[in-house]
């Protein structure tokens, strides 16, 4: 049982003002039974322990919908780059461009999920390419605090004389939850590892690390499952399989990147690293091929790398992330998608929404957020608080809103007309995580 619940992100790219996105479903019954699901009370107080199965953000192209993506994407990286004892992670970080005093004030993160029947509340806070804040809670029967820690110094620890904290040695590059895994605190290790294990099982997805075909691999119900869907897609493929190839010996592995690259320069990122060596992945799919009457004569095999350009942008995008899809329907957890509709067509996303906002194809209530162009997706079966809006000002600062913030919303509003009409750039009524 792995969900997100809410996620907030402050001076960080476009984001210069505190934004937050939640998951957690308004309280109202519409289309609750399919789009929403109910978690125990214990983890969330009743009357707020609804969450939603999907949400997606629209916004104007450079209006900052892929930079809420990003902020995940950045919080993961530093998770799991700290607990690899990488320490650049830090140093990467990117305040707000276009304000001279941002770039010396405080980035924040902070996030709020479910790991393991557990409600865990985690983030910190980066000054000037320094950790200078972080933080653990988590709620048994209240929310009460795991750790906390200011500078280099821990200030509480949850069943530990504090005093503790002042004997550890903390780089200010260095998130104390990955340091303190290997400390001999065996109820806050079993913590510490289920948030860097939930942050691990995350799976934000942008242009440039849909490497899906390896799903396909882990399952033949996987690769089954996608043919049927390709096939409801009406594009055309019979059948495909997972073609694997060496590029080199393990000790070599530094020459596969460029290797690859010269296979699909667009898809530097299919490799796959085992214990005998490094292995681009492709995807073989097999086209019926007809005579003058109509008649299967044969067939046609394509690959997707091999024989770029065969198939259309979208036929290509939509294979490199379905496998993910799949996946997380079936184990659960939370997946990300930047820009689910690129080059696809309307009914296809339509689809895959449809199948999260189910009770027979998503019984594990897995969770999909994505960004959008195609505002019929509004008018679909989705709930007010499934819909988010970005919008930019003239200095570039971005606000997130959803579109349950807004007064006056009429369950039989054509949510996309008006939005096309500028009804929600009005600036909302802001309730959320107050």
């Amino acid at each position: 049982m792995n969900y997100l619940v809410n996620f907030k992100v402050k001076n960080f790219r476009s984001f210069y003002e505190e934004a937050i996105f939640s998951m957690q479903a308004e309280s109202n019954k519409e289309m609750a039974e399919l789009n929403t699901f109910v978690v125990n009370e214990n983890l969330l107080p009743k009357g707020e322990n609804e969450l939603l199965k999907s949400a997606i953000i629209f916004g104007a192209n450079a209006s900052g919908k892929s930079n809420l993506i990003k902020a995940l994407r950045y919080m993961r990286f530093v998770v799991l780059s700290s607990a690899g004892q990488m320490n650049n992670a830090i140093k990467s970080n990117e305040p707000f461009a276009f304000l001279d005093v941002a770039n010396n004030e405080i980035t924040q993160f902070e996030i709020d999920f479910i790991a393991n029947g557990v409600f865990y509340n985690y983030g910190f806070d980066i000054q000037n390419k320094k950790i200078i804040r972080e933080f653990l809670h988590k709620r048994v029967e209240r929310l009460s605090p795991v750790f906390e820690r200011q500078g280099s110094e821990i200030t509480k620890l949850s069943n530990t004389d504090a005093s503790f904290g002042k004997f550890i040695n903390l780089s200010d590059q260095t998130l104390f939850l990955s340091f303190a895994v290997n400390l001999n605190l065996p109820q806050m290790k079993k913590d510490f590892l289920a948030v860097i294990n939930w942050f691990g099982n995350l799976t934000p997805l942008t242009e440039m690390d849909m490497n899906g075909f390896d799903v396909y691999s882990e399952s033949k119900q996987y690769l089954d499952i996608a043919l049927e869907l390709l096939k409801r897609a009406d594009i055309g493929i019979d059948n495909f399989q997972v073609i694997k190839n060496k590029l080199a010996d393990i000790a070599d592995k530094q020459r596969c990147i460029p290797v690859n690259i010269a296979i699909n320069p667009l898809a530097p990122h299919q490799l796959k690293q085992e214990q005998t060596g490094m292995f681009s992945l492709d995807l073989e799919t097999t086209f019926s091929v007809y005579d003058s009457r109509n008649k299967v004569v044969g067939e046609k095999k394509v690959r997707l790398d091999r024989d770029y350009g065969f198939h259309s942008n979208g036929t290509y995008r939509l294979m490199c992330f379905l496998g993910f899809i799949i996946k997380n329907l079936h184990q659960g957890g939370v997946v990300i998608i930047d820009e689910i509709d690129s080059q696809l067509h309307f009914m296809v996303v339509d689809y895959l929404l449809k199948l999260y906002n189910s009770i027979s194809s998503n019984p594990k209530n897995a969770q999909l957020i994505c960004t959008a162009h195609s505002v019929l997706l509004m008018d679909g079966d989705l709930r007010r608080d499934q819909i988010y809006f970005t919008m930019k000002d003239e200095k570039g600062k971005t606000t997130l809103s959803s579109l349950s913030d807004y007064n006056g919303v009429k369950k039989t509003d054509l949510k996309s007309k008006k939005y096309l009409a500028g009804f929600y750039s009005a600036v909302p009524n802001m309730r959320r995580g107050k």
